[in-house]
Protein backbone atom coordinates (compact mmCIF):
# COMPACT_ATOMS: atom_id res chain seq x y z
CA UNK A 1 0.00 0.00 0.00
CA UNK A 2 1.18 3.34 -1.08
CA UNK A 3 1.72 5.96 1.47
CA UNK A 4 1.13 8.29 -1.22
CA UNK A 5 2.62 11.69 -2.56
CA UNK A 6 3.36 15.16 -1.32
CA UNK A 7 2.94 17.93 -4.38
CA UNK A 8 4.31 21.35 -3.47
CA UNK A 9 2.89 25.08 -5.26
CA UNK A 10 3.70 28.44 -5.30
CA UNK A 11 2.19 31.75 -5.45
CA UNK A 12 3.95 34.53 -7.32
CA UNK A 13 6.06 36.06 -4.35
CA UNK A 14 7.32 33.05 -2.81
CA UNK A 15 8.60 30.97 -6.58
CA UNK A 16 10.19 34.89 -7.37
CA UNK A 17 12.04 34.31 -4.33
CA UNK A 18 13.17 31.14 -4.88
CA UNK A 19 13.59 30.77 -8.76
CA UNK A 20 13.14 34.61 -10.20
CA UNK A 21 14.44 33.63 -13.74
CA UNK A 22 11.81 30.91 -14.15
CA UNK A 23 8.65 32.80 -12.79
CA UNK A 24 5.90 32.32 -15.63
CA UNK A 25 5.14 35.17 -16.93
CA UNK A 26 0.75 34.78 -16.56
CA UNK A 27 1.63 33.76 -12.65
CA UNK A 28 0.10 36.34 -10.71
CA UNK A 29 -1.86 36.15 -7.14
CA UNK A 30 -5.72 36.14 -7.16
CA UNK A 31 -7.67 39.09 -7.18
CA UNK A 32 -11.30 39.13 -5.32
CA UNK A 33 -14.16 39.08 -8.05
CA UNK A 34 -17.28 40.77 -7.44
CA UNK A 35 -20.34 39.48 -8.90
CA UNK A 36 -24.36 39.24 -9.44
CA UNK A 37 -26.33 40.14 -6.67
CA UNK A 38 -23.33 41.32 -4.24
CA UNK A 39 -21.74 38.05 -4.75
CA UNK A 40 -18.26 37.75 -4.30
CA UNK A 41 -14.98 35.23 -4.64
CA UNK A 42 -12.62 36.17 -1.92
CA UNK A 43 -8.80 36.52 -2.88
CA UNK A 44 -7.23 34.73 0.38
CA UNK A 45 -3.57 34.69 -1.67
CA UNK A 46 -0.73 32.89 0.38
CA UNK A 47 2.81 31.89 -0.76
CA UNK A 48 3.00 28.20 -0.31
CA UNK A 49 0.74 25.08 -0.80
CA UNK A 50 0.88 21.50 -0.16
CA UNK A 51 -1.12 19.13 -1.61
CA UNK A 52 -0.86 15.23 0.31
CA UNK A 53 -2.60 12.61 -1.25
CA UNK A 54 -2.41 8.87 0.60
CA UNK A 55 -5.32 6.63 0.70
CA UNK A 56 -4.38 6.29 4.78
CA UNK A 57 -5.02 9.14 6.76
CA UNK A 58 -2.73 8.21 9.40
CA UNK A 59 0.01 8.52 6.31
CA UNK A 60 -1.44 11.66 5.01
CA UNK A 61 -1.46 13.06 8.79
CA UNK A 62 2.21 12.57 9.62
CA UNK A 63 3.21 13.98 6.23
CA UNK A 64 1.34 17.38 7.33
CA UNK A 65 2.73 17.12 10.75
CA UNK A 66 6.44 17.07 9.35
CA UNK A 67 5.19 19.87 6.95
CA UNK A 68 4.07 21.91 9.53
CA UNK A 69 6.99 21.72 11.97
CA UNK A 70 9.73 22.24 9.12
CA UNK A 71 7.88 25.52 8.39
CA UNK A 72 6.67 26.64 11.99
CA UNK A 73 9.97 29.44 12.25
CA UNK A 74 9.35 30.55 8.74
CA UNK A 75 5.40 30.77 8.30
CA UNK A 76 1.95 30.75 9.38
CA UNK A 77 -0.49 28.34 8.42
CA UNK A 78 -3.51 29.88 7.29
CA UNK A 79 -5.89 26.93 5.87
CA UNK A 80 -5.70 22.83 6.49
CA UNK A 81 -8.63 21.07 4.72
CA UNK A 82 -9.03 17.11 4.99
CA UNK A 83 -10.73 15.69 2.11
CA UNK A 84 -11.88 12.52 1.69
CA UNK A 85 -13.53 10.27 -1.38
CA UNK A 86 -17.15 10.28 -0.99
CA UNK A 87 -19.27 7.73 -2.23
CA UNK A 88 -16.89 7.16 -5.64
CA UNK A 89 -15.99 10.66 -6.71
CA UNK A 90 -19.26 12.65 -5.59
CA UNK A 91 -20.09 15.47 -4.54
CA UNK A 92 -21.60 16.02 -1.08
CA UNK A 93 -24.83 17.47 -3.36
CA UNK A 94 -24.65 13.44 -4.50
CA UNK A 95 -23.38 14.33 -8.11
CA UNK A 96 -20.31 12.69 -9.70
CA UNK A 97 -17.77 15.02 -9.78
CA UNK A 98 -15.05 15.75 -12.49
CA UNK A 99 -17.10 13.68 -15.07
CA UNK A 100 -15.76 16.34 -18.06
CA UNK A 101 -11.98 15.74 -17.51
CA UNK A 102 -10.27 15.61 -19.99
CA UNK A 103 -8.50 11.76 -20.62
CA UNK A 104 -5.29 10.33 -21.42
CA UNK A 105 -2.67 12.82 -23.47
CA UNK A 106 -5.56 15.42 -23.39
CA UNK A 107 -5.26 16.36 -19.55
CA UNK A 108 -1.72 16.77 -20.19
CA UNK A 109 -2.55 19.15 -22.88
CA UNK A 110 -4.87 21.22 -20.62
CA UNK A 111 -2.62 21.17 -18.01
CA UNK A 112 0.34 21.40 -18.19
CA UNK A 113 2.68 25.09 -19.77
CA UNK A 114 3.73 23.90 -23.48
CA UNK A 115 7.46 23.86 -24.18
CA UNK A 116 8.28 26.86 -25.21
CA UNK A 117 7.02 28.80 -22.39
CA UNK A 118 8.75 29.59 -19.02
CA UNK A 119 7.48 27.16 -16.61
CA UNK A 120 7.59 24.52 -19.46
CA UNK A 121 6.19 21.19 -17.78
CA UNK A 122 4.79 22.69 -14.75
CA UNK A 123 0.93 23.77 -14.04
CA UNK A 124 -1.32 26.75 -13.08
CA UNK A 125 -3.40 25.77 -10.20
CA UNK A 126 -6.14 27.01 -8.74
CA UNK A 127 -7.57 26.32 -5.04
CA UNK A 128 -10.61 27.37 -3.42
CA UNK A 129 -12.66 26.48 -0.35
CA UNK A 130 -16.46 26.00 -1.48
CA UNK A 131 -18.86 25.76 1.52
CA UNK A 132 -22.23 23.78 0.78
CA UNK A 133 -25.73 24.74 1.91
CA UNK A 134 -26.58 20.95 1.57
CA UNK A 135 -30.00 21.83 3.12
CA UNK A 136 -31.03 24.52 0.47
CA UNK A 137 -29.90 22.69 -2.41
CA UNK A 138 -32.00 19.07 -1.36
CA UNK A 139 -35.07 20.97 -0.80
CA UNK A 140 -35.21 21.13 -4.32
CA UNK A 141 -36.71 18.32 -6.29
CA UNK A 142 -34.03 15.94 -8.25
CA UNK A 143 -34.78 17.09 -11.20
CA UNK A 144 -34.10 20.56 -10.53
CA UNK A 145 -30.86 19.57 -9.02
CA UNK A 146 -30.23 18.39 -12.25
CA UNK A 147 -30.89 21.67 -13.79
CA UNK A 148 -28.80 23.43 -11.73
CA UNK A 149 -25.96 21.25 -12.06
CA UNK A 150 -26.70 20.16 -16.30
CA UNK A 151 -26.34 16.59 -15.42
CA UNK A 152 -28.51 13.35 -14.29
CA UNK A 153 -27.77 12.59 -10.79
CA UNK A 154 -27.37 8.77 -10.74
CA UNK A 155 -25.56 8.54 -14.11
CA UNK A 156 -24.15 11.99 -14.36
CA UNK A 157 -25.62 12.07 -18.30
CA UNK A 158 -24.72 15.72 -19.69
CA UNK A 159 -28.54 17.23 -20.39
CA UNK A 160 -29.11 17.27 -24.13
CA UNK A 161 -30.69 19.98 -26.35
CA UNK A 162 -33.19 22.35 -24.47
CA UNK A 163 -33.17 20.29 -21.60
CA UNK A 164 -29.72 22.15 -20.43
CA UNK A 165 -30.60 25.30 -19.05
CA UNK A 166 -28.19 28.06 -20.48
CA UNK A 167 -27.55 28.83 -16.21
CA UNK A 168 -26.48 25.54 -15.40
CA UNK A 169 -22.87 24.82 -14.03
CA UNK A 170 -22.31 22.61 -17.06
CA UNK A 171 -23.11 25.48 -19.26
CA UNK A 172 -21.65 28.29 -17.36
CA UNK A 173 -18.02 26.28 -17.19
CA UNK A 174 -17.59 24.13 -20.54
CA UNK A 175 -16.15 27.19 -22.26
CA UNK A 176 -14.77 27.86 -26.00
CA UNK A 177 -12.51 30.90 -26.86
CA UNK A 178 -11.91 31.10 -30.45
CA UNK A 179 -13.27 28.00 -31.14
CA UNK A 180 -10.42 26.12 -28.64
CA UNK A 181 -11.86 24.31 -25.18
CA UNK A 182 -10.82 26.07 -22.07
CA UNK A 183 -10.38 23.08 -20.86
CA UNK A 184 -9.25 22.49 -17.17
CA UNK A 185 -7.81 19.12 -14.66
CA UNK A 186 -9.52 19.05 -11.39
CA UNK A 187 -8.63 16.97 -8.24
CA UNK A 188 -10.98 18.04 -6.20
CA UNK A 189 -12.36 16.80 -3.02
CA UNK A 190 -15.20 16.89 -0.87
CA UNK A 191 -14.13 17.92 3.29
CA UNK A 192 -16.27 18.80 6.52
CA UNK A 193 -18.37 16.69 8.52
CA UNK A 194 -22.06 17.20 9.46
CA UNK A 195 -21.69 21.35 10.32
CA UNK A 196 -19.53 23.12 7.83
CA UNK A 197 -18.98 20.82 4.78
CA UNK A 198 -18.31 22.03 0.77
CA UNK A 199 -15.80 21.32 -1.89
CA UNK A 200 -11.93 22.06 -1.98
CA UNK A 201 -12.35 22.95 -5.72
CA UNK A 202 -8.42 22.13 -6.55
CA UNK A 203 -7.30 22.24 -10.79
CA UNK A 204 -4.98 22.69 -12.93
CA UNK A 205 -4.57 24.58 -16.55
CA UNK A 206 -1.59 25.44 -19.27
CA UNK A 207 -2.54 29.05 -18.96
CA UNK A 208 -4.48 30.70 -15.85
CA UNK A 209 -7.18 32.66 -18.07
CA UNK A 210 -9.13 29.68 -18.39
CA UNK A 211 -9.63 29.62 -15.30
CA UNK A 212 -10.41 33.41 -14.89
CA UNK A 213 -13.28 32.79 -17.79
CA UNK A 214 -15.40 30.12 -15.99
CA UNK A 215 -15.40 32.00 -12.55
CA UNK A 216 -16.75 35.09 -14.45
CA UNK A 217 -19.36 33.08 -16.54
CA UNK A 218 -20.05 31.50 -13.36
CA UNK A 219 -20.66 34.75 -11.89
CA UNK A 220 -22.83 36.58 -14.27
CA UNK A 221 -19.50 38.82 -15.44
CA UNK A 222 -19.61 37.38 -19.32
CA UNK A 223 -21.34 39.46 -21.86
CA UNK A 224 -24.62 37.50 -21.64
CA UNK A 225 -24.64 38.37 -17.67
CA UNK A 226 -26.02 35.17 -16.96
CA UNK A 227 -24.69 33.19 -13.57
CA UNK A 228 -24.33 30.04 -12.40
CA UNK A 229 -26.67 28.32 -10.19
CA UNK A 230 -24.86 26.76 -8.27
CA UNK A 231 -24.00 29.69 -6.71
CA UNK A 232 -26.65 29.91 -5.00
CA UNK A 233 -26.08 27.15 -2.94
CA UNK A 234 -22.24 26.77 -2.47
CA UNK A 235 -20.20 29.66 -1.03
CA UNK A 236 -16.54 30.49 -1.84
CA UNK A 237 -14.42 31.39 1.12
CA UNK A 238 -11.14 31.36 0.22
CA UNK A 239 -9.07 31.39 -3.58
CA UNK A 240 -5.22 31.36 -4.53
CA UNK A 241 -3.44 31.13 -7.66
CA UNK A 242 -0.33 28.64 -8.05
CA UNK A 243 2.54 27.57 -9.76
CA UNK A 244 3.10 24.09 -9.47
CA UNK A 245 6.83 23.67 -10.86
CA UNK A 246 8.09 20.34 -12.92
CA UNK A 247 10.50 18.06 -10.53
CA UNK A 248 13.04 19.72 -12.65
CA UNK A 249 12.47 23.05 -11.98
CA UNK A 250 12.00 22.60 -8.53
CA UNK A 251 15.28 20.66 -7.80
CA UNK A 252 17.05 23.56 -9.36
CA UNK A 253 15.14 26.46 -7.41
CA UNK A 254 16.29 24.44 -4.28
CA UNK A 255 19.73 23.59 -5.48
CA UNK A 256 19.56 19.75 -4.84
CA UNK A 257 20.41 17.07 -7.92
Amino acid sequence: MSKGSVVVAFGRRAWSMLAPEEVPAKLADFQEMRGYAGTRVPSTQSDVFFWIQSDRIDFATDSALVIDSALASVGRRLLEERGFMYHKSRDLTGFEDGTANPKGTRRLDAALIPEGEVGAGGSYALGQTWVHDLAKFAALPVAEQERVIGRTKADSIELGGDAMPRDSHVSRTDVELHGVAQKIWRRSAPFGGAGRHGLFFLAFACDPGRFDIQLRRMYGLAEDGLHDRLTEFSVPVSASYWFVPSEQALARALGTP
